[in-house]
């Protein structure tokens, strides 16, 4: 069975493009992913502190200032997610 020299081509450029099209979108994807971590980090950390030094954000009545602090975090989060 043989094949014409065009089809090998037209073959050869579909996996071509193919890779090529697979490289370029992982690349662009790649920066949401790193940015969406990143705010992941911040408002898990931001959570994490305050329930660490619970007794220092009740002491000085910072309880609101928190809540703020992670509300804000996580709005950045859910905005880096969609």
């Amino acid at each position: 069975l043989e094949f014409p020299f065009w089809f090998f081509l037209l073959v050869f450029l579909s996996i071509v493009l193919y890779m090529a099209d697979t490289f370029l979108v992982t690349e662009w994807r790649t920066k949401f992913f790193k940015s969406m971590n990143t705010k992941d980090s911040n408002y898990v950390q931001k959570a994490t502190d305050s329930l660490i030094n619970f007794e220092t954000v009740k002491y000085f009545n910072a309880g609101e200032h928190e809540e703020k602090r992670y509300m804000q975090a996580l709005q950045e989060y859910k905005l880096a997610n969609i």
